[in-house]
Parts: C-alpha cells; sequence; structure tokens
C-alpha cells in the first residue's frame, strides 16, 4: 500500500484542495484570458444561430413547429440574446496598455459570465429538435384520388397547370377537351399533387367536385362543404348555404377543383369568394369542360390549356399496355399491323385507346383481329344526322361493347345507363337488372349479377366509386355511350327512345308519349301527367324527388305496357286505385315514402315478381290476400314497415306460404308468436332482413341456434331491433355452438329504442366470429347500456352511431383479464370510418389511449356535455380525423398535451346552430365521408 506524501495530513490537504484551493482557482481562471471566453461563447452562439435560422426558414415557408420546438426557439432566442450582449460589454470596455483592460473584476465578471453562457449554449445546441421531431404534419388538405395506371401524354401539362397554380398569376385556370381526352385523370393528378400529406402546404383545402350535365348548386354545396368539414342545416336554403361557405373559405387559402362542366356555373351562388386577383393569388379554380367558350363565360381572362391528342408513339404505349399485345405483335407482323389500324382509329383519345385496348386483352389470333378492324372500318361516323366527333369516339368505343362475353352482359351494361351516374350503391343496380328480367329467377342471382359487374368493371365501362366496392358510378361518356346504342344500334329491340334527366332538367308532357324508358333522378321540377298517353312506356323510375307528392289517378291507365316502376324515395302518400291496370308490371318499389295504405286493386298485378316497401313506416294497411294474391312474387320486401297489429302480421305470414316462387323476403314483426312464425323452416324464403319491432313481453331475448336455425343466420343480411321496452337482456348463442352457427353476411345492426336493455351477452362464441361481415351499428335510445365494448372485437366495423344512450359511461372498457382481447387491442377498429355520437348525457371516455383508429374519418360529438377527453389514438400523423362538434365543447376538453390539443385543433369544425343530433342530422352530416 502506497503511502501518502502528506501521512497524517492526507485528509487535511484533500479538504483544502477540495473545498479551498479548486473554487480559488476556478474563480481566478475567470480572470485570465477573458477574450478567449469570449470569442468561445461568440462562436458557439453563431453556430446556434443557425440552427435557429434553418428551423425558422422552415417555419416561413408553411411548415407547422411542433410545441415542444417553439419552446425551445424561444429558449435559444433568448441565450442568443444574452450571449450577444456579453459580447458587446467585451467590445466597449476600456482598454490601457497593449489594448488589454486591467480592470480585474471586469475580467472576472465577463469571464465567468461567458464561460457559463457558453455551457448554456452548447446544451442547447444539443437539444436542438431533430427531424420528424422538429415539425408537425400538417392536416390533409385534401382527398387523395385513385389513378388509373399507364398515364401517357399529360406531363408537359401538368408542369404547366402546376406551374400556373403555383404563380397565382390568374385566378381560373380552365382544362378543355372532347370526351375521352383525358380531364378528368388530368385533374385528380393536379388533386393529388396539392392534397398529398406533405410537411408544407400552398393551400388550406384542395376541393374536388364532379359537376355532370345537370347542375345541382344545393349537391354542388353539400360536396363542398363535406369537403371542408362543415355540416349544413338541413332546413337551409341555398342563400344560407352560400353565406356558411362564403365565410369559411373568404380568409382561407383553397384550390377548388371542379370536373365536367356543361354550362357555366354561379359561383357567388354557390359561395365561393370572388376577390380581387392579388399578385400571388391563394384561391384559385381549376375547371374542365368540352367547351372553351363555358370557361370563358365564367371568366374572361381564364387559362384554358387544350387537350391535344396523344401522338402514336403515346397512343401505341397506351393502348399496348392495355390490351398486352406486345408479344403478339413481336411475333406476328400482320397483328401488328392490325393493332396500328385500330390504334390510329382510336384517334390519340385515352378513353378509346383504355377501353378498346382492355376489348382486344384477350384476343391471340390473327382472325380476331381482323374481324374487329373491318368493323371499324365498316363504320359510317354519317349515320348520325349530328354527326361530330363525339359520335366517331362512340363508333370506336362501340368495338369494346361487342367484345362483352354475351347479350346478358350487354343489356345490363345498356340498363346501368338509366340510373348510374355519381355514386350509386351496388344493390340497387342489382335490383334494376333483376326486376327488367335480365337474369334467371333463382338464389344465385345476386352472385352472377355481381360477377357481370366485375366483368364490366374489367372492360373499363363500369367504376368503382371513391367510396368504396359497395358504390358503382360511370363515365359520362361511356354513359353517352350506352345511350346512343340504345338509339342508333339494335339496343332495346324497338325501344329506343330513353330519356336519362336528373337535377335541374325538365322533361315535356310530348315526350312522355314517345318515351320508352324514363330515369327520372332528384328532380327539381317535375310533374307526372294524368291525361297524356304513354303507352310505349316500359319503364318509369322517378327517385328521390321530394318534390313529388303523388302519382295522379288515370296515369297507369295511360300506361298499361309499364312492366318496371320505381317511386321510391318520393313524397307519395297514396297509390292510385288505377295501378290494377299496370297487368304487365314486373318490378314495383315504393320504399322509403310515406305512403298509408296499398290499394285493393295491386291483387290485379299477376305478374308481379318484385315488391318493395321497405322503410315505409306510416304503412297501416295491406288488404286481407293481397298478398297470396300475387303468386308470382320472387322478392317481398316488408322490413320497418309498418308495424302491423299481431293478428294482421300472423295472417301476412300465412298469405306468404302460398307463394311457391318467393326467394327473397324481408319483414317486420311485432309480437314472439310472429317472429317464431317467420322464422320457422316452413317458411321457404331466404329471410335477408328482419325488423322486430314493439315487441311486447319478452325482458330476455335469445338469438340462439334454438330459435335462429342455421339458415336463417347465414342469409340474413340486416337485423333491427326496436321499441322493445320490457327487453332488458340480450344473449347471443348458446352453451355449445357449433362452430358454423354464425351472422355470415350480415352487414348491418341496428338496436333503436330499447330503454331497459342492459347489454349485450355472448355466449359460447366471440363477437368477431359471429358477425364477420358487420359493417354499420346503430344504436339508440337505449338508456340503460353502460358500455359497448364487444364492438372492438368486429373487425369490418366501418359505421358506429350512438344516439341519445343517457347510461353510456364509456364505447369501449379494457378487461384485462380478457386474455382473448388483449393480443389484438392495438388494432381494434382497424376499418372504422365514422363514428357519430350524440345526445349521450353520462358518456366521459371513448376508449383508453392504446385503441388505434387508423382509417377513421370523420368523429361528430354532439351533446356528450362530460366528455372532456379525446382518446390519444385519434392522433395519428398519418391520419386525423375531422372532428365536428359544438365550439363550446371543444373548448372545455381537456388535453394529455399541449401537442395533441395544436395537432388536432385545425381539423375541428363546429356543428351548425340548427343541428339537433337526431339520426337524420347525423347521416347528413357525415354521408359524405
Amino acid at each position: 500500500m502506497t503511502s501518502s506524501p502528506y501521512g497524517m495530513l492526507s485528509p487535511v490537504v484533500g479538504l483544502f484542495m477540495d473545498e479551498i484551493w479548486k473554487p480559488i482557482k476556478k474563480h481566478c481562471g475567470y480572470c485570465l484570458k477573458p477574450g478567449r471566453k469570449v470569442d468561445d461563447l461568440d462562436t458557439c452562439t453563431r453556430g446556434l444561430r443557425v440552427h435557429i435560422d434553418t428551423i425558422v426558414e422552415q417555419i416561413q415557408l408553411g411548415k407547422r413547429p411542433r410545441v415542444q420546438t417553439t419552446k425551445w426557439i424561444q429558449s435559444a432566442k433568448s441565450i442568443e440574446v444574452k450571449s450577444c450582449a456579453i459580447v458587446d460589454k467585451f467590445k466597449g470596455r476600456s482598454k490601457h496598455m497593449l489594448g488589454c483592460s486591467w480592470n480585474c473584476w471586469f475580467n472576472y465578471r465577463i469571464g465567468r459570465a461567458a464561460r457559463k453562457t457558453k455551457k448554456e449554449v452548447v446544451e442547447l445546441k444539443e437539444r436542438t429538435p431533430q427531424n420528424n421531431g422538429i415539425f408537425t404534419l400538417l392536416p390533409s388538405v385534401g382527398i387523395e384520388l385513385p389513378l388509373p395506371p399507364n398515364i401517357v401524354g399529360q406531363n408537359e401539362y401538368m408542369d404547366k397547370i402546376v406551374g400556373c397554380i403555383e404563380k397565382g398569376s390568374t385566378r381560373l385556370v380552365a382544362i378543355c377537351g372532347m370526351g375521352g381526352s383525358g380531364k378528368t385523370t388530368l385533374l385528380a393528378q393536379i388533386n393529388n399533387t396539392f392534397s398529398c400529406p406533405t410537411e408544407m402546404h400552398t393551400f388550406h383545402h384542395v376541393i374536388y367536385v364532379e359537376i355532370g350535365q345537370q347542375q345541382n348548386i344545393g349537391i354542388i354545396q353539400k360536396s363542398i362543404a363535406s369537403q371542408l368539414g362543415l355540416t349544413l342545416g338541413l332546413d337551409e336554403n341555398t342563400t344560407s348555404r352560400s353565406a356558411s361557405l362564403y365565410n369559411f373559405l373568404k380568409e382561407r387559402k383553397f384550390l377548388l377543383l371542379m370536373d365536367n362542366l356543361w354550362q357555366p356555373l354561379d359561383l357567388v351562388k354557390i359561395g365561393i369568394p370572388q376577390e380581387q386577383i392579388s399578385p400571388h393569388n391563394t384561391q384559385m379554380i381549376v375547371i374542365t369542360a368540352r367547351d372553351q367558350q363555358i370557361c370563358r363565360r365564367m371568366q374572361a381572362h381564364c387559362q384554358v390549356f387544350v387537350l391535344q391528342k396523344l401522338k402514336f408513339e403515346g397512343a401505341w404505349s397506351l393502348f399496348e399496355a392495355n390490351s398486352g399485345c406486345y408479344r403478339l405483335t413481336k411475333i406476328n407482323a400482320q397483328i401488328r399491323v392490325y393493332a396500328e389500324i385500330i390504334v390510329n382509329k382510336c384517334g390519340g383519345l385515352p378513353l378509346a385507346l383504355k377501353i378498346v385496348g382492355q376489348a382486344m386483352a384477350s384476343k391471340e389470333n390473327e382472325q380476331d383481329w381482323e374481324l374487329v378492324v373491318m368493323l371499324l372500318q365498316r363504320s359510317q361516323f354519317n349515320e348520325v344526322p349530328d354527326a361530330n366527333a363525339e359520335t366517331d369516339l362512340y363508333h370506336v368505343l362501340y368495338i369494346s361493347y361487342e367484345q362483352l362475353p354475351d347479350e346478358r352482359t350487354k343489356q345490363c351494361f345498356l340498363y346501368f345507363a338509366l340510373i348510374l351516374d355519381d355514386g350509386v350503391y351496388v344493390s340497387h343496380a342489382i335490383r334494376l337488372v333483376m326486376g327488367h328480367g335480365l337474369f334467371d329467377e333463382d338464389n344465385a342471382n345476386d352472385l352472377r349479377v355481381r360477377a357481370v359487374i366485375g366483368c364490366l368493371k374489367r372492360a373499363c365501362l363500369l367504376e368503382e366509386h371513391p367510396r368504396g366496392q359497395n358504390y358503382l358510378s360511370m363515365h359520362d361518356t361511356i354513359k353517352g355511350l350506352a345511350l346512343w346504342i340504345v338509339q342508333c344500334k339494335h339496343g332495346d329491340g324497338p325501344s329506343k327512345n330513353w330519356l336519362v334527366r336528373k337535377g335541374d332538367e325538365t322533361i315535356k308532357s310530348e315526350e312522355w308519349c314517345t318515351a320508352h324508358r324514363i330515369s327520372l333522378h332528384m328532380l327539381n321540377d317535375v310533374v307526372i301527367p294524368c291525361s297524356v298517353p304513354c303507352s310505349w312506356l316500359l319503364t318509369l323510375i322517378v327517385r328521390r324527388g321530394s318534390i313529388i307528392g303523388n302519382v295522379p289517378t288515370g296515369f297507369f291507365r295511360t300506361a298499361p305496357s309499364l312492366t318496371f316502376l320505381d317511386i321510391s324515395g318520393t313524397n307519395i302518400r297514396e297509390i292510385p286505385s288505377d295501378v290494377g291496370e299496370l297487368v304487365n308490371l314486373q318490378h314495383f318499389d315504393v320504399s322509403d315514402t310515406p305512403i298509408r295504405s296499398i290499394p285493393r286493386e295491386l291483387q290485379l298485378l299477376k305478374n308481379l315478381r318484385y315488391l318493395y316497401l321497405r322503410n315505409t313506416y306510416a304503412l297501416v294497411t295491406i288488404p286481407d290476400g293481397t298478398i297470396s294474391a300475387l303468386t308470382m312474387l320472387r322478392v317481398l320486401d316488408l322490413y320497418y314497415s309498418g308495424p302491423f297489429p299481431a293478428d294482421t302480421t300472423h295472417a301476412h305470414i300465412k298469405e306468404l306460404e302460398s307463394l311457391s316462387w318467393l326467394q327473397s323476403l324481408g319483414f317486420t314483426v311485432s309480437d314472439s308468436n310472429s317472429l317464431q312464425m317467420i322464422l320457422s323452416p316452413s317458411n321457404k324464403a331466404s329471410l335477408k332482413r328482419l325488423c322486430l319491432d314493439g315487441v311486447e313481453g319478452l325482458p330476455h331475448l335469445s338469438i340462439a341456434p334454438a330459435y335462429f336455425i342455421k339458415t336463417r343466420v347465414h342469409e340474413l343480411e340486416r337485423l333491427t331491433l326496436n321499441g322493445m321496452r320490457s327487453l332488458k337482456e340480450l344473449s347471443i348463442g348458446d352453451t355449445f355452438v357449433d362452430s358454423d352457427w354464425h351472422f355470415k353476411k350480415l352487414d348491418e345492426l341496428n338496436l333503436w329504442n330499447l330503454g331497459e336493455l342492459e347489454g349485450v351477452i355472448w355466449k359460447g362464441l366471440v363477437p368477431h366470429a359471429c358477425f364477420p361481415k358487420l359493417r354499420v351499428l346503430l344504436v339508440s335510445d337505449c338508456h340503460s347500456i353502460i358500455t359497448v365494448s364487444w364492438v372492438r372485437q368486429l373487425p369490418c366495423l366501418e359505421e358506429v352511431y350512438l344516439v341519445r344512450c343517457h347510461s353510456l359511461l364509456e364505447l369501449v372498457v379494457y378487461d384485462a383479464e380478457d386474455d382473448r382481447i388483449k393480443s389484438s387491442i392495438a388494432d381494434s377498429f382497424p376499418r372504422l370510418k365514422v363514428l357519430g355520437l350524440s345526445g349521450l348525457s353520462n358518456l366521459h371516455n371513448i376508449c383508453d389511449g392504446t385503441l388505434a383508429f387508423p382509417s377513421l374519418k370523420r368523429l361528430l360529438v354532439y351533446s356528450c356535455p362530460r366528455l372532456a377527453k379525446l382518446p390519444s389514438g385519434l392522433h395519428r400523423e398519418e391520419r386525423v380525423p375531422v372532428i365536428l362538434g359544438s365550439q363550446d365543447w371543444w373548448g372545455q376538453l381537456v388535453w394529455e398535451d399541449s401537442s395533441m390539443e395544436s395537432n388536432l385543433n385545425p381539423f375541428f369544425r363546429e356543428l351548425p346552430s340548427n343541428f339537433q343530433g337526431n339520426f337524420g342530422d347525423l347521416f347528413t352530416a357525415l354521408a359524405y365521408w
């Protein structure tokens, strides 16, 4: 062991060195070379300034800093001021011999301050926010749209138009060209360029609206409001809606993209601000139209870009990509010649090249290619008196129609033109072609029609709507092609006069006389004639027209040939008795109307195959014997109809026994005996929709194999329990359940007005196994339910609406003991897009922070006064939902941290003052997600 040189004095010396000498040395050091210490501080501070300038520059370009970043900048600027003061003080000192200051006290103070401040600067530089920690992702300013593959020839237009928008040199930019030239594709690319979720945005909002031939100001306003996250009141008129949009947009930067204008649009009437053009315009509009004059009439000095036809190289590239003919044209020179002829016939139009290319994709031999060329060369473009470029295009596109696999697929395509516009539900399209007798009547028809729809999608004659696979749309040019085929080709045999109208269009009385098929959708001004002869009329579709309050007596007598009648969604309260004159009628739809009774004369319709009375909540009378008299019925839908007294319902069910052809059934029961009867195996029809409405004396309802046999649960698509005031317990399953017993097709579950229901009990199975495809859940006026935690186990759930459930405390409560759920809790709501919460007076929590909402697009909260905190799972940088609620509620929310508040605040939208919180209001606010 080495002895200390100080021996017994070592402790004393050590204490002296540590406690006395080192501090003296440190403080004496402050006096020595103060200039070097100040220079070191100055150098270090300049490095800090570089970091500050870099971050501030990005903020000035439009990036939004995180809260931590803002605090760091404040601290850095404060320490920089302090550092500069020290440097300036040192430079201003009094100098003596050799330029030095012999003021030891000054040197001590300045050296000490410089050393300590440098340490603070170094520590602050080490805490400089890095990479993704600097900025928060700005809210998505628009919705990214799907683009077709193999886009050719649009890069030059994109560069010019994007440059024009960024310069802001004009308020209105127009893209013009004939149908099929690529205007919509180009506009979608512009939308995606300015909507992408980057750290910088040129605009606060990018809005994409499809206009179409029939302009409807109200629909346009609702579409714009939806994308802005605004809710317009149901009773607001055009002027008040215009004011709401104007006041929201007037001080914001926006890019409004409007596709497919057929006539000038009054932007002021819609509510679009029209301020004077500034040197850098931040409120811009881009439109597409076929006619340049439309654009000029909207604004004389607009910038117009006219899309030219593709040159041969680009046209060949697009055709080759869609037809897959690369190999064939390499090994067969003659096919190459035929392919070039076809490409030239397409005239450089992208839509024609795409569709005709798809039609040729399956052609492998030379004879097939020769036949198509021959058909194109035989086309006489002067067949139609008003022949124009559009007609030329139809002749080319007609090839794709000719190449469809069979006549039934061709007929389906033509009939879809009657209803397909923007976002038609697939089930409606299925009912249309079924009602026109295009399919043999059996239980597999739904799948067959879906297969046809898939075939038409692959042929690019139908499109999937942005809302998802349950919706369809049809390009305007393709719809024009279908109507042209009907008129100028074989089409519908002798019935060639089809009238398809929408919105502000009108239909003259003389047009009724000669029309074979009429489709009127949401017309603002239409009168069904009572005395005009309509002897040629085979199809009449009048949908979603609240202005239509009656069918005049005598009209049906003038239209004896009518086979398809759809007046759903109108305000018709009574069906005239002369409906009995429609002896050829096969399809009759009066769903979603306030009719109160069915006339006895309906019994005379012996050819009727499809009768839809869905959601006729005011219906009180169906005459005895009416159902049994319709012996040819294949589909009868009485879902959410009535309800009727128990004895009347029993009689209706008895009448079903005589319908030997009945295949599909929707039904409403109001007592337990009727429920057993309709679920009985003796009822051979497939029960698709079932509503239990007002069933009394039933405290416990067991949805179990003993009552709901396997066949029934497999076929059910929609189930509603409504107004069962004594129901306290709903159990699903049984102690021992066959693994194949589950609701394999159930899409929607409604629990309405079940005041005593305390919850759902699961027996022998788990929710995701029982409801594997449940997509929509609606719970309303269930005042004893405390939580609906089981919803987190439904993997396909997309929409949840909870309304006026006063005891509901939490949407989801996590049970740590439930290992079956614990393993998958992070992915509890993988597909949930819409969550509506209204009138939940005791709701204090939605869920804990571990639950994620990766797909949520809209959250609506109304009259939930105790909900003071939002789940942290709502905030994901890649997607943040629009949040709708009252300003008072938003202002009293408690936040886990300030960054969550600052990140969610741009996504909040205030509900209008007249919002009532009922289902109608909720659906209006959330319908356009």
